[in-house]
């Protein structure tokens, strides 16, 4: 199916646009841009663990398509990005993730697909392919970006740039706009899988901007006591009994005591679950009263696997811990009372966990692969909801305040870890 010049229009300028496909296909930012369903595609659990992600079978030729409006991306840089899963995907057949094709001619047909087990991204017979082989039945962040400026076409793939090469500009003025197929074969090459958080620039995105959507999976202020996410992913937080605000190290910070924590009614981090999956937790804490065995961070699977990752002894010791089948830890130092002190615990299988403290390197396990629990996890902040009995055994309320966490999906790294303690 294509969309004629008479029945679709061509906006001139659209900034952004952005489906997030909770439970309906419409477009969030302007009106005309909401999408159709054809196949009868159904709705799944969202990689951020609420909403929904929209889910396609390849088989029954599912996707959406973009009507009355247009998308320009004709003579001017761009940004697709989306969140996919991919199942079963051959290397004979091109998996369609996002579309538009006036016609199969040179730079008039543009597509996003994997091909060959790989991301793609093409006006026809002007591509770029990544080099990455795509894992199978886990959640990736992808990016197509033509760069009008440089003249450079580039693929993005959990937040690393995986092709670039120079090309010219796509000059298709309309044709069918559609996420989860694309018609470089002249009919539809549809995805098999989940597509979700599916957004739209009108501007190349630079590689700070791409690795963040990538891997920056929640960030806090707790500025005016607020739980709002301010990352790319709207992972909003809850509070368990009474939070105050306070002074905090950067603007405001929220102030625990007697047993409120932060965390969620679902499970939003699913690389949380995954063995072996890198991450960073980071996080300024100014502990209060005195000292006693207290938690910072319980990451849990509700009546399940949990682990106290961030928790202080009765004489003020911070211990980073993990699970191999058993606690493996890293002992920190003591952590001044009323004082702020930046705390980071950075994961890879390569370093183990590496603990650093006011952006310095103060301890590491050294290189392990940590024993997930295989379902999406939360974390409990500020307190361990009762759970003291998670490994390793010990923990309880923390009092004191909290400021400004961030939760990647990635290790970062020194250098990285010190521009947080430094902001």
């Amino acid at each position: 199916m294509y969309l004629s010049a008479t029945t679709a229009t061509t906006a001139q300028s659209i900034a952004s646009a952005f489906w997030s496909f909770d439970s309906n296909a419409l477009e969030l930012y302007n009106s005309g841009l909401d999408a159709t369903l054809s196949g009868s595609p159904i709705y799944t659990t969202s990689f951020a663990g609420y909403g929904a992600a929209i889910s396609f079978t390849r088989s029954s030729t599912q996707y959406v398509y973009i009507t009355p409006k247009v998308l320009p991306f004709n003579s001017r840089s761009f940004t697709i990005e989306a969140w996919i899963y991919p199942v079963s995907l051959s290397s004979s057949n091109d998996y369609g993730i996002f579309g538009q094709c006036q016609a199969t001619s040179s730079n008039l047909c543009l597509y996003f697909i994997a091909r060959n087990n790989k991301l793609l991204c093409g006006f026809y017979n002007n591509d770029i392919q990544g080099g990455t082989i795509i894992t199978m039945s886990t959640w990736h962040h992808v990016a197509c970006i033509y760069d009008l400026t440089t003249m450079t076409q580039q693929v993005w793939l959990d937040g690393s740039l995986d092709g670039s090469h120079s090309a010219s500009a796509y000059n298709g003025l309309w044709g069918n706009t559609a996420i989860g197929a694309t018609f470089q074969l002249g009919s539809a090459s549809t995805f098999n899988g989940y597509i979700d958080n599916v957004r739209f620039e009108a501007r190349a995105k630079n590689s700070t901007e791409i690795l963040n959507d990538a891997t920056l999976h929640v960030y806090y202020s707790f500025d005016g006591g607020s739980l709002t996410d301010n990352g790319p992913n709207g992972i909003n937080a809850t509070a368990y009994g009474s939070l105050s605000t306070t002074t905090g190290r950067v603007n405001q910070a929220l102030q625990f005591s007697s047993g409120p924590y932060i965390s969620y009614s679902y499970t939003p981090f699913y690389f949380l679950g995954i063995s072996g999956s890198s991450f960073t937790i980071a996080l300024w804490a100014k502990p209060t009263g005195s000292y006693a065995q207290q938690t910072i961070l319980l990451v849990e699977q509700p009546s399940g696997w949990c682990v106290h990752y961030l928790v202080m002894t009765s004489t003020g010791h911070l211990v980073a811990n993990c699970w191999i089948g058993s606690n493996i830890a890293t002992n920190g130092p003591i952590i001044s009372l009323n004082t702020w002190t930046h705390i980071a615990y950075t994961y890879s299988t390569t370093n183990g966990i590496r603990l650093y403290i006011n952006g310095n390197l103060n301890s590491t396990t050294g290189s392990f692969t940590f024993s997930g629990s295989g379902v999406p996890m939360r974390f409990v902040l500020g307190g361990d909801s009762g759970r003291t009995v998670c490994s390793p055994a010990y923990g309880g309320v923390f009092t004191g305040a909290l400021d400004e966490f961030y939760l990647y999906r990635r290790e970062l790294t020194a250098a990285q870890v010190l521009a947080l303690a430094n902001p």
